[in-house]
Formats: C-alpha cells, structure tokens, sequence
C-alpha cells in the first residue's frame, strides 16, 4: 500500500514538474513609432481623457478571427499592458509629436477634450483591424466625432508579424486620428 501511495505522489509531483517547464509568453507593446514635429503653428491645448475598450478587446491576450468569425488567442504571445493603456500612451507620444497640438493633464476651459473608445484591435482573416471611436469638444460643445478603421494585410501568420502588422495598423489609426481632429 504504501509503495502504491509513493508512487502515486511522484507521478502526481512529476507532472507538476513538466508543467513548470513551459516557456514563457513573448510579450509586446503597442507603440507610437513617428517622432518628428509635423507643423510650426501655435499649439492648441488638448486634453486626452483615458481610453475606454470593449471588454473583448481590452485583454493582454493577441486576438485573431478567424473568417468564419472564430475567435481565438495566440498561445506564445501577450500585449505587456492592456491595449486601452498602451493606446493611450502611443496617442500621448502621437499627440506630442504634432507640433499643432500640446497635451495637458488639466483641462482649463479653453482647452479642448478628446474622447477615445478602443472598438477593435484584432487579427481578422489576413489583415490587422483597429477601430477608434472619438469625440473631440470644447467645454460646451462637440466639435468633431467619427470612426476611424484602419486595416492592414498581416502577410505571416508567425507571432512577430502579427504583432507588427497590428502596430503598424495602430499607428495609422492614430496618424488619422491627429490628422482629423487638427
């Protein structure tokens, strides 16, 4: 019996074992990739208030559909953060990087407010898909809203590829994004 319970513990403990030598996640951050200063105006104020994703988009995990709208994860890789916050970053360095607008983290009066939602951040079929709702506005009144859709043939299925094509798609929906509410 007790050879029976011994062997049943190391089996038990030896499986434990192998499953700590899985290999770690390769992390990833969405970042804002252009830095030089596209106008020489006068800067506008703009405060960027924090944003909001759907609750499906805003997971550390990579999503992919599938064209027959199966969703699925990848398995080797993660986002570092949450995708709202890593937008909010890259929209920060986008922001500082167009001299026509200077980000504040107090808002006065005059200064204007931009409201973004994170729609999607995908892989779907073969292109990297972002969408961002907006709404620009003054302290009275809405000035601009939109969507903006940016998609991008992902040409690899391998982790790297998609997480740089969905970067590069990012970054286009932010240039866009910049480029309508300046």
């Amino acid at each position: 019996m007790r050879k029976i319970i011994f062997l049943f513990i190391v089996i038990f403990f030896g499986g434990c074992v192998f499953k700590t030598n899985s290999k770690p996640a390769t992390m990833y951050e969405i970042y804002y990739s252009k830095n030089e200063c596209n106008k020489k105006l006068e800067p506008k104020n703009i405060y960027i208030e924090s944003i909001k994703a759907l609750d499906i988009v805003d997971n550390r995990q990579i999503l992919i559909i599938s064209e027959r709208n199966f969703i699925r994860y990848l398995d080797d890789t993660k986002y570092v953060a949450l995708p709202s916050e890593m937008f909010y970053k890259a929209l920060l360095k986008g922001v500082y990087s167009n001299c026509g607008l200077k980000p504040v983290f107090s808002p006065k009066d005059d200064d204007l407010r931009l409201k973004v939602e994170l729609v999607s951040l995908h892989i779907r079929g073969d292109h990297a898909e972002v969408s961002l709702a907006y709404e620009l506005k003054d302290d009275k009144n809405i000035i601009k809203s939109g969507l903006i859709n940016e998609r991008i043939f992902c040409p690899d299925p391998s982790s790297v590829t998609i997480f740089n094509t969905i970067n590069k798609t990012a970054n286009l929906a932010i240039d866009r994004l910049i480029g309508e509410i300046f």
